[in-house]
C-alpha cells in the first residue's frame, strides 16, 4: 500500500486572518508506511482560535513523531493505541483548557485527525470539520457536532434547510471550551484506491457529492499532480462561490 497526499489552506472573500491549522506526517515503519493528517479550525466567537488549533497540530505531530512508532512495533498494537489516542484528545483538551484559565481568555477548536497504516484507519474528530471517504461513492465518515446537524437529526430540520441556516456555525462539541471532551473515535479497513479527504467547514460548505467523486475519484486521480490540481481547484472555486470563512483541506490518495 502506497500513500500520496496534498494539502491547501487560504483565507476566504472576507477573513483577513487564518485560524486553521493543520498537520500531515509520513514514515516508514519495517514494510509499511504511516500517514498521519489532522485539520483544526478555531472556533468562531471565541478569542485566540488560533492558538487553540495551532496548540492541538503541535501537540498531535509531536505524538507522532516520539509515541506513535513505540506503539505500533508493538504486538498487538491496535488495542494500545486506540487507547492511546483516545487518551491524547483528552490530553489537548486539557492542555487549551488551562492554558485558558492561566491566560484569562477563551479559545477553542474543531480537531478531526486520521491515521493510516496497514490497510487500517484510525481517526478521532471534535467539531463540524470533516473526514469524506472517496472510492466508487463517496462517504462522509464523521458527523458534525452543531446545531444544524442535531436538528436534521432530530427531524426537525431538513439537510437542505440546514445548508441554508444562518445558525450553521454553532457548534455543540469543541477542544478546550470545557474541561472534559469526548471526541468520536472511530476505526475501519481501507481498500486500496480509495481518496480520503480532511476539510474545515469551509471547504466543504459549497462542494456537493458529484463534484467529490468528479475531483477526488481514485479513477481521476492518474498521477501526483491531479491530487494537487484538483485540490486547488476546488479551493478556489470555494472562494468563487462566496465563502467567507478559513479554508483548508487535505487529500490523501491511497493506492
Amino acid at each position: 500500500m502506497r500513500y500520496i497526499y496534498s494539502c491547501q489552506t487560504d483565507v476566504g472573500a472576507v477573513r483577513e486572518n487564518n485560524q486553521d491549522s493543520l498537520v500531515v506526517k509520513s514514515l516508514n515503519l519495517g514494510k509499511h508506511m504511516v500517514v498521519f493528517a489532522a485539520v483544526c479550525d478555531g472556533v468562531g466567537g471565541l478569542s485566540h482560535g488560533e492558538r487553540a488549533s495551532r496548540t492541538s497540530v503541535e501537540m498531535l505531530s509531536s505524538w507522532f513523531d516520539y509515541e506513535l512508532p513505540q506503539i505500533l512495533e508493538q504486538s498487538p498494537a491496535e488495542p494500545v493505541l486506540r487507547y492511546r489516542f483516545r487518551q491524547l484528545l483528552s490530553e489537548i483538551n486539557r492542555e487549551i483548557y488551562n492554558g485558558n484559565l492561566r491566560s484569562g481568555v477563551s479559545s477553542a477548536t474543531t480537531l478531526t485527525a486520521l491515521l493510516l497504516w496497514d490497510y487500517h484507519y484510525l481517526a478521532g474528530h471534535v467539531g463540524d470539520s470533516r473526514i469524506y471517504k472517496i472510492d466508487y461513492d463517496v462517504q462522509q465518515l464523521t458527523r458534525d457536532h452543531s446545531w444544524v446537524a442535531q436538528e436534521v437529526a432530530m427531524g426537525r430540520m431538513t439537510a437542505h434547510q440546514a445548508a441554508i441556516d444562518t445558525r450553521q456555525n454553532i457548534i455543540l462539541k469543541c477542544m478546550g471550551a470545557e474541561p472534559e471532551v469526548e471526541p468520536d473515535v472511530f476505526e475501519g479497513r481501507i481498500r486500496e484506491k480509495t481518496v480520503f479527504v480532511l476539510c474545515t467547514d469551509g471547504f466543504w460548505h459549497h462542494v456537493d457529492a458529484r463534484e467529490w467523486i468528479r475531483q477526488f475519484s481514485p479513477a481521476v486521480i492518474k498521477e501526483e499532480k491531479h491530487l494537487a490540481e484538483n485540490l486547488y481547484f476546488m479551493a478556489e472555486q470555494v472562494k468563487q462561490r462566496g465563502e467567507s470563512d478559513n479554508i483548508t483541506a487535505i487529500a490523501i490518495d491511497v493506492f
